[in-house]
């Protein structure tokens, strides 16, 4: 399967320059992919963070991450065989995946000669390109769509890019030689604020390719809303957790300092197609090659 690059999409995405990614993968995605909310439209979902000790909602949250790395993965081979592949675009894939888990949906946004540009890119440069629908189990694409125009003013799009470019900065400030699958929804969350108590966050899971790590959670406030006739601001990032740092995976049990294990790590079980073992703060756990998670032993 062809490996999609994300390193110099960040660099471009977060200051302008160029980077030597683009020499050696100029055949290859540049990919940060999500799902996210609106300004102005209605949020399609809000969830709660997983509760502590709750390992159902573990395995669905983990589970719906595999889903979504599997739909980026088929949506960019299906692109590159039937389009070829982009040397000076930038691109960034948005995924979407139904409650059930049966079916789902990438959406490709590109900035046009995005790679050549030194200037960082905007929100409001970016068009809808193409969007490829597929079903699961087996995995297969049943729509391949073109697409046109730019993304609406305060559309959950636009949200969606927003908080993806923030993510796509830290990621790459914290592992610039890493390219990573993200998948992000909105989430409640306190803020520790009496003025505000709660927002609704825009949660990015970045999971790397490299079957080494790392693997991170981001997470960006809600979006400021544009003063008249100004373009976008990007929302602030809130919150950084290295989930998985690089090498941890290799070890048995992987070791996560956390108090249970974390969504991801429940997807990092799925993709090794094996039974996994976790050591986190509150004891050992095993994961299924189907993602279920059973505590084993708790901390002494």
């Amino acid at each position: 399967m062809r490996r999609i690059a994300l390193c110099s999409a960040l660099l471009t995405l977060v200051s302008g320059a160029s980077s030597g990614c683009d020499k050696e993968r100029k055949d290859e995605f540049l990919v940060d992919i999500g799902m996210g909310g609106a300004v102005t439209e209605r949020l399609p979902g809000i969830y709660a963070a997983v509760p502590r000790g709750d390992l159902e909602e573990m395995t669905r949250v983990g589970r719906w991450l595999d889903l979504g790395a599997r739909a980026l993965e088929l949506a960019t081979v299906t692109v590159v065989d039937r389009m070829g592949t982009v040397d000076a675009d930038v691109v960034m894939p948005l995924v979407d995946i139904d409650p059930e888990g049966t079916s789902g949906q990438v959406v490709f946004i590109r900035w046009p000669n995005g790679k050549r540009s030194t200037a960082p890119l905007r929100v409001e440069d970016a068009q809808r390109w193409v969007m490829v629908a597929m079903m699961f189990g087996p995995d297969r694409v049943i729509d391949l769509e073109l697409l046109q125009g730019e993304v609406p003013r305060g559309s959950v799009e636009e949200r969606r890019i927003g908080a993806l470019l923030v993510a796509a900065a830290e990621l790459q400030r914290r592992a610039p030689k890493a390219a990573f699958y993200t998948v992000d929804r909105f989430q409640a969350e306190p803020t520790g604020n009496k003025k505000k108590p709660q927002r609704v966050a825009t949660v990015v899971f970045a999971l790397a390719q490299d079957d080494a790590g790392p693997d991170l959670e981001l997470a960006t406030d809600e979006p400021r809303k544009p003063k008249r006739d100004k373009r976008p601001e990007l929302p602030p990032l809130v919150r950084a957790l290295e989930v998985h740092p690089r090498g941890a995976l290799a070890s048995d049990p992987i070791v996560v300092a956390l108090p249970d294990p974390h969504p991801l790590t429940v997807t990092r079980g799925m993709r090794s197609g094996r039974v996994s073992h976790v050591r986190a703060e509150s004891g050992t756990y095993e994961i299924a090659a189907d993602g279920t998670v059973v505590r084993m032993t708790p901390a002494p």
